[in-house]
């Protein structure tokens, strides 16, 4: 089905860009211009089939430091004088012999374990803490310590298809060289809670480990891969988090572009982009 653009929608857009643009000169509208120009452009482009989109202006590189962005070093902060708590409701749940009635006597399991609280497999568990905007019911029964703590963080927290979550990796578990973005709008940043030796992640062609206590911050539109070649389970705390260089202003137009304007015509991701009309209805728009 052809996909079209909403008149009046567009129109109310383009008067907010630049009214925007106006009243907050350092807001970066003009960024948030160029990419949606650059997506459509390149997605037109059929002798380039690269499904990756960088965002203009910023960085994209495939690791970032705590102490290079105030925002990070925030996170970096709150997720460590929290770590106590985090690592006790964590490890507590996944220790041996745990039982659900014990932390939740009131729930019945199948009302605690649903799709927004579900282990992949049995050797890479991803339990969902934060989804879809929200905490999931799961968190707020299990873990409401780490979900106080996570809450100080919710303003960094990519809301479009972000989430927090326990991540486990028992040993022997490899994990294939991947990309889970297809733009960097984002940043996957791993706390560390139980770190074994044996364990480490590559991104872009450089690899690291995971500390106890500390954080790692990737570029998840870069490909990456990750193993457990220890003898005990690795276990991080998980957030999806704006790219630190992204303003506030910026982080709202994609928000309103991607989700209640669908200014770029697709639903749960760049790659599905299919109507070359559509697009090129865009870019006369953005001229």
């Amino acid at each position: 089905m052809m996909l079209q653009l909403n008149s009046t929608k567009i129109t109310f857009f383009l008067r907010l860009l630049k009214l925007l643009n106006f009243l907050y000169p350092k807001g970066n509208v003009h960024r948030f211009e160029e990419t949606i120009k650059l997506i459509a452009r390149q997605t037109l482009n059929l002798t380039d089939k690269s499904s990756k989109f960088v965002y203009y202006g910023i960085t994209h590189k495939p690791w970032y430091e705590s102490d290079d962005y105030n925002i990070l070093k925030f996170v970096s902060d709150t997720l460590k004088k929290g770590f106590t708590d985090i690592e006790d409701e964590c490890m507590a749940y996944f220790s041996p012999g745990h039982s659900v009635h014990s932390i939740v006597p009131k729930h019945k399991p199948s009302e605690i374990f649903g799709e927004s609280f579900k282990d992949k497999d049995e050797s890479w568990k991803y339990n969902l803490i934060w989804t879809q905007g929200k905490f999931t019911e799961a968190a707020l029964s299990l873990f409401p310590k780490t979900v106080n703590i996570v809450t100080k963080l919710k303003p960094f927290i990519y809301p479009l298809a972000g989430e927090v979550a326990f991540l486990v990796m028992e040993p022997g578990v490899v994990i294939p060289p991947h990309a889970d973005s297809e733009i960097n709008l984002s940043l996957n940043c791993h706390f560390g809670i139980k770190t074994p030796e044996g364990c480490g992640i590559k991104v872009g062609g450089e690899t690291r480990s995971w500390t106890r206590g500390e954080i790692l911050c990737f570029d998840n539109s870069f490909t990456h891969e990750a193993w457990n070649k220890g003898q005990e389970k690795r276990v991080v705390l998980m957030l999806d988090l704006y790219h630190p260089e992204l303003t506030k202003i910026e982080q709202t137009l994609l928000k309103l572009a991607l989700t209640d304007f669908n200014l770029l015509g697709i639903e749960g991701g760049y790659n599905q982009i299919q109507d070359s009309q559509y697009l090129n209805q865009l870019l006369k728009i953005f001229q």
